[in-house]
């Protein structure tokens, strides 16, 4: 059982090779206390040489307005850039064609592959041109019409993963109600709900997945309130793995003063430091949620439920017959039901909760496929080429982007192909001179990422996006296989807990084909300079497409590396540790804490403070009760000794202990987290360069001023 498994807090050796040491199995040195160096050794065993904040720290505020530097430097940046492509298509068309027949020909074909890109740049410009939107006045005490309930759909996730969810959205004001949907039918949840006062429910029928189990509490809560309960208004969601901050709903809720206001949406953050789409910012979706949604919100074409960190009014999903269950991406969906039925949407731009992100590649490729395929479905079911009266035109150009996006990976196969038939027919595409030719084709690459950089206002790390995208290919070929077959698909939830072992990432069959053919192309291309196969290339036709040739070669090893590298690798644990450091009681002596996770925490102690027993009490800072744990092991380190300890399974007191510490951490705990900053917002320094947060650059916003909740309009 899950359950059973130990964090293996202390050393990662014992993840991958070596079963837990029994609790009195490890070797206690010597028991003389050394206090005066006791701190030195703290130091030289910590696990990084300093901290930052997380990329997301400064949403913990309401994000509104942008800096006039910010959207200056966007400007800038998107029509420098399309000047550069309308430059370089010039010099192209007018001072490097071929004389007519096939070279000319097959020269165009590449030269509107070189200048295509400007038709995006040139719409993204016009959408992202202005990001500034607004927030409500924050709900201190229940008032009529935002009586709220918090559901949380689980099916199989262990108790490291949902506790913490379970247990801070009990703790949330104004007062509420906190609905746990398992569709996992364990025991166990029904006990831990019961321990924090929320509400278990569980279904005899499982079906439509996530969608059905809303379904089905939205179905008891109507029968309920048929029966004179009291109404519920709002609804929040929150998937099992995304952990309420205290302002979830204080901040959100004022929304609903309009009566017209149907979903809330708020950005999706993650805490897991390491996941595989994380970019040491604010992770790969950082565009879409601090650039994208907050521009589409600004010019009214609302907003997107996107699963979770959502707040949606009961009503207006009666009138619309609940949840979606047509496809597998409820939540898009039903967000076009509710706007075909008139409602609004709204986004609100603060970080409101924290979830895991897709630790490996396995992970990450399930989860996209899903969501692609899943807007595949949505795309046929609305047919969405036409358009639709219900919808404006940004708000149509909105849904249809977000579905035939899911195509990128084909379209990346495509502009793989094209520069190599054009490399492989032998065409004279190019007159002139390669040198001159490579410090164009340069100069233009890298105005183009600098200019998309500066329009994405710095949210898009283009070592990250260019190895993420080659992640897209198999999904992207996997929604044209859909189109073509309409097969039946399946709501696969992305694994959460530990694996059994440490497995590096399986890079798909198609990127290791793709690979193969560019390496075989770039082989092909020198002999036919050297004039050993029938089409002889001149050396300035070859580096016209071969350049993009090697450019795909490079991007593709990128991922392959990306996908293999070992740090995203599986893992035995099932939750995340955080590197922390703040003074703790353990037994009544004092020490340090070293890391802390659900699953349980690691100290640091002077030689000898430690009784042999196999349960300690741990205190953390700001919290009277003490928290019991497992003795796992123990080393010394100098006057030091580090012991690393577990919660015990069944302890649901110290999993709801360990998780209000880490997301609603007391302030003044910890010598420099700002007041209102979660734990687990601590990173290890030296990631990125340090510098201004991208946030901060884009908003002008810190973590000092306002509580988080403060409202702005």
């Amino acid at each position: 059982m899950y359950h059973q498994r130990p964090d293996s807090l202390d050393d990662p050796s014992v993840e991958a090779d070596h079963p837990t040491p029994s609790p009195n199995g490890a070797e206690r040195g010597p028991r003389t206390l050394r206090r005066l160096s006791f701190r030195a050794d703290v130091r030289r065993v910590a696990t990084a040489p300093g901290t930052r904040l997380a990329g997301w720290a400064p949403g913990l505020r309401l994000l509104g307005t942008e800096t006039a530097r910010s959207r200056q430097w966007a400007h800038i940046g998107v029509l420098v850039s399309i000047t550069a492509i309308v430059v370089y298509g010039t010099w192209r068309i007018m001072f490097t064609m071929p004389l007519g027949g096939w070279n000319l020909v097959a020269a165009w074909f590449l030269v509107a592959f070189e200048v295509l890109p400007v038709t995006g740049l040139v719409i993204r410009a016009v959408n992202l041109w202005n990001l500034d939107c607004s927030g409500p006045e924050p709900v201190t005490s229940v008032a009529p019409g935002l009586r709220a309930a918090v559901f949380i759909p689980t099916y199989n996730e262990p108790v490291e993963v949902i506790a913490p969810t379970i247990a801070a959205a009990c703790a949330l004001e104004p007062a509420h109600q906190t609905w746990v949907l398992d569709d996992g039918d364990r025991p166990w949840v029904r006990e831990l709900c019961e321990s924090y006062g929320a509400r278990y429910v569980r279904r005899d029928q499982h079906i439509h997945a996530k969608a059905g189990n809303m379904n089905n509490a939205l179905d008891l809560l109507a029968a309920e309130v048929a029966a004179g309960a009291e109404p519920i208004d709002v609804i929040g969601v929150l998937d099992c793995d995304h952990v309420p901050l205290p302002h979830f709903l204080t901040a959100s809720l004022g929304w609903f003063r309009d009566p017209e206001i149907a979903l809330v949406q708020a950005p999706q953050n993650y805490y897991n430091s390491g996941a595989f789409d994380d970019d040491g910012d604010t992770g790969e979706q950082g565009v879409f949620f601090h650039v994208q949604l907050p521009a589409r919100d600004r010019a009214g074409a609302g907003t997107s439920w996107c699963g979770s960190t959502s707040l949606i009014r009961v009503s207006a999903l009666t009138e619309v017959g609940g949840i979606a269950t047509d496809t597998i991406v409820e939540d898009m969906h039903t967000t076009m039901l509710l706007v075909r039925a008139g409602w609004k949407t709204a986004y609100h731009h603060q970080v409101l909760a924290l979830g895991l992100a897709p630790a490996t590649p396995e992970q990450y490729l399930l989860q996209r496929r899903r969501w692609g395929m899943g807007c595949m479905q949505v795309l046929v079911k609305e047919r969405l080429w036409a358009a639709k009266r219900w919808l404006s035109w940004r708000g149509y150009y909105e849904y249809l982007d977000a579905t035939v996006w899911w195509l990128e990976g084909v379209a990346t196969v495509l502009g793989f192909l094209v520069p190599v038939i054009v490399l492989l027919s032998g065409a004279q595409v190019s007159t002139a001179n390669p040198w001159l030719f490579l410090t164009f084709f340069t100069a233009l690459f890298v105005i183009r990422l600098w200019g998309a950089g500066r329009l994405y206002r710095g949210h898009l790390h283009w070592a990250t996006a260019f190895a993420l995208r080659i992640l897209r290919i198999p999904v992207g070929l996997a929604c044209l296989w859909w189109l073509l077959t309409r097969r039946s698909l399946d709501f696969d939830v992305t694994p959460k807990a530990g694996a059994e072992e440490r497995r590096r990432g399986h890079v798909p069959a198609i990127l290791w084909w793709l690979l193969g053919l560019i390496v075989a192309v770039v082989l092909y291309a020198g002999v036919g300079v050297a004039g050993l196969v029938p089409w002889q290339s001149s050396p300035s036709s070859t580096v016209t497409a071969g350049a993009w040739v090697v450019l795909a070669g490079v991007v593709l090893m990128m991922g392959i590396r990306r996908i293999q590298a070992v740090e995203f690798a599986t893992s035995r644990r099932n939750a995340y540790r955080v590197a922390v450091r703040a003074p703790i009681t353990v037994n009544g002596a004092d020490g340090e804490l070293v890391d802390l996770s659900l699953g349980g925490a690691a100290v640091s102690v002077p030689t000898g403070a430690l009784p042999p027993a196999s349960e300690i009490s741990l205190v953390l800072p700001g919290q009277q009760r003490p928290i019991p744990l497992e003795a796992v092991r123990v080393r010394s380190v100098g006057s030091a000794e580090i012991a690393s300890f577990r919660v015990r399974f069944g302890d649901w007191d110290a999993y709801r202990g360990i998780a209000l510490w880490l997301f609603h951490t007391p302030a003044g705990v910890i010598d420099g987290l700002p007041d209102g900053t979660p734990a687990v917002a601590l990173r290890p320094a030296g990631r990125r360069p340090a510098g201004v947060p991208t946030l901060v650059a884009q908003y002008g916003t810190g973590l000092g001023g306002s509580a988080p909740g403060a409202g702005r309009t």
